[in-house]
């Protein structure tokens, strides 16, 4: 199985002192693409450098809704000396966090924006995190006319509904281990309505941890339980599954195709 994860945290405190096994174990698995994702100035940093040190690995810039009031909008444009970097293949994660950080919404919303004006002057696609803000988030989207730039909502949590809408605009749904949690039955119906060419699957490590690891500290090697519950929605071959999300993700992340 080759399976690309779309979305993950590995460069986080979580893993500092077993990395390189978690790596190891996730190519074994067939884990061998993985995207790295950019939180803060520094973690973006890190997560280029991690990067840049292995193979199959790709990380993208931004900085997270939840930072909002802690950095500023001249702290994302200033992202943009990262943008020639041939491992850095999109700009995110942002958007809106209304479940955690509710009080800085207009702070969020300026952020948002000015990750949409980093995406278009480097010509790469967005990483949205919309949680409890599917509306604000659909919202600004259209306002700032960036579906054209392409991206993924990740670890995607609308209905149906939603995501035909999502997906009719040109962007992807990434699909976490919650898949796999009994309580998922609107995401596992907005898997169904969704066409296999805009799925992509994630760890969102160190987060989320499909069953039977729930609770458990999430790794990409785990990832393998989330394809199975996505190919068995779909009602396709798991290697099948596998397959096409690993061809959406390069797909979606062009330059990861010309990087290595």
């Amino acid at each position: 199985m080759n399976l690309a994860d779309s979305h993950n945290h590995l460069h986080f405190d979580d893993f500092r002192k077993d990395r390189s096994e978690v790596l190891d174990r996730s190519c074994q698995e067939g884990v061998k693409t993985m995207l790295l994702v950019g939180i803060d100035p520094d973690d973006t940093r890190r997560a280029l450098e991690t990067a840049e040190a292995r193979d199959g690995l790709f990380a993208s810039m931004g900085i997270h809704p939840q930072m909002a009031g802690v950095f500023s909008v001249d702290d994302v444009h200033a992202l943009a000396v990262l943008a020639q970097k041939d491992k850095i293949v999109a700009v995110g994660e942002t958007g809106f966090d209304l479940y955690r950080t509710p009080g800085t919404e207009d702070q969020q919303k300026e952020l948002f924006k000015a990750h949409i004006e980093l995406a278009r002057s480097c010509s790469l696609p967005l990483i949205i995190h919309d949680r409890n803000a599917h509306r604000q988030t659909v919202d600004l989207l259209e306002q700032e006319r960036a579906w054209s730039l392409g991206g993924v909502f990740h670890c995607f949590s609308g209905d149906a509904a939603m995501a035909s809408h999502i997906v009719d605009k040109g962007f992807f749904l990434s699909i976490p281990g919650v898949l796999t949690y009994k309580n998922a039955a609107v995401l596992r119906e907005a898997v169904r309505v969704c066409p296999l060419e805009f799925l992509l699957v994630e760890t969102d490590a160190p987060y989320l941890a499909p069953v039977p690891y729930r609770g458990k500290r999430n790794e990409p090697s785990y990832m393998v339980e989330t394809v199975r519950a996505l190919a068995a929605i779909k009602n396709i071959d798991e290697e099948r599954m596998a397959e096409i999300t690993t061809e959406n993700f390069f797909r979606l992340f062009a330059r990861a195709n010309h990087s290595g």
